[in-house]
């Protein structure tokens, strides 16, 4: 029930929050005059190459503004804001979670708002940089900033891909999980899989370290020959025992409580896989449309991706909050 109420209220404070900003800050949600005709003419651009259109999307807009106003109030040009902020941080701000995005940024003296709105599209279109990604075919939506500081604007895009919506609910939770520490030897390069997916490499002669894994996750070791891996066990915590004579395997096995988040992940039917870190994803589930999840927190975040082949592609990273 306590986690219950933690959900509702995340929800109804958000939308507190929200009806607030609206009434405060109207332009901060709504698109203006000169915004509309810079996506207009680089959808324009985009047409001549036979490239879809961009979408307006309002948060990748609001990133767009505080960045434009962030320059000149603060008088800096670049992409990396001097606390070594960049785009995607910008963007995850903003509440948006996609991976693939991209930003056009154009500074402007002596000009009308007007006339810089006006011609920003073409002045891009004349940088190879700022061209590719107007014309990048994997990008979907954009926002657009404009600020004026009395001679000075500043004007920046924000491109991001999003292929399909995914739609996320946070609860906050404890529960337990399985810590594993192991060490060993093999005389080949062996593969830790949680639940079918590689979550570590282990290089010969010797090697030690620390699994962390979902309750009821099985465990198999891969020995790597001809480019692939053959299994060589497989067990399920609290055994661990690996009786391959090729694998010298020892583990210690403890389960500790931890501060978790309980996951409801919207998603359109198909084949996806979940991954965990701040930085690097590392697979560990694999689903075929929407998903209820509890993970820890300190992994950091969530990735959603689409396999294509041996490769994944991660569209989205769901921030983890405490």
């Amino acid at each position: 029930m306590k986690n219950i109420w933690n959900t509702v209220w995340y929800r109804t404070n958000s939308v507190f929050i929200i009806i607030i900003l609206i009434w405060l800050y109207p332009i901060a949600i709504s698109q203006t005059k000169l915004e509309k005709l810079i996506l207009e003419k680089t959808n324009i651009e985009r047409i001549k190459y036979n490239l879809k259109p961009l979408s307006w999307d309002n948060k990748a807009a609001n990133a767009a503004r505080k960045h434009a106003s962030d320059m000149l109030n603060r008088g800096y040009f670049s992409h990396q804001t001097p606390e070594g902020t960049n785009v995607a941080d910008r963007m995850r701000r903003a509440g948006l979670l996609e991976v693939g995005v991209g930003e056009n940024i154009a500074y402007y003296e002596g000009y009308t708002l007007e006339d810089a709105a006006t011609k920003v599209v073409a002045d891009w279109m004349n940088s190879p940089h700022h061209k590719e990604n107007i014309l990048r075919p994997g990008f979907t939506h954009l926002g657009v900033g404009l600020f004026q500081k009395n001679k000075q604007i500043m004007i920046v895009q924000d491109f991001l891909s999003r292929p399909f919506e995914v739609l996320v609910w946070q609860t906050p939770s404890r529960s337990l999980m399985n810590i594993i520490e192991y060490e060993g030897s093999s005389q080949a390069t062996i593969g830790i899989f949680v639940d079918g997916l590689l979550n570590k490499v282990l290089h010969p002669p010797n090697w030690a370290g620390e699994l962390r894994i979902l309750s009821g996750s099985e465990i198999s070791l891969g020995l790597w020959r001809n480019n692939k891996y053959f299994l060589g066990c497989t067990f399920k915590p609290p055994k661990l025992e690996c009786p391959n004579p090729k694998i010298k395997w020892r583990a210690r096995y403890q389960q500790i409580s931890v501060d978790t988040s309980l996951l409801q992940i919207t998603l359109p039917r198909g084949q996806y896989t979940l991954a965990y870190g701040l930085e690097k994803p590392t697979a560990f589930k694999e689903v075929n449309a929407s998903v209820v999840v509890e993970v820890p927190v300190d992994w950091g975040a969530i990735w959603v991706g689409v396999p294509s082949g041996a490769r994944v592609e991660y569209t989205h990273k769901i921030l983890l909050f405490r």
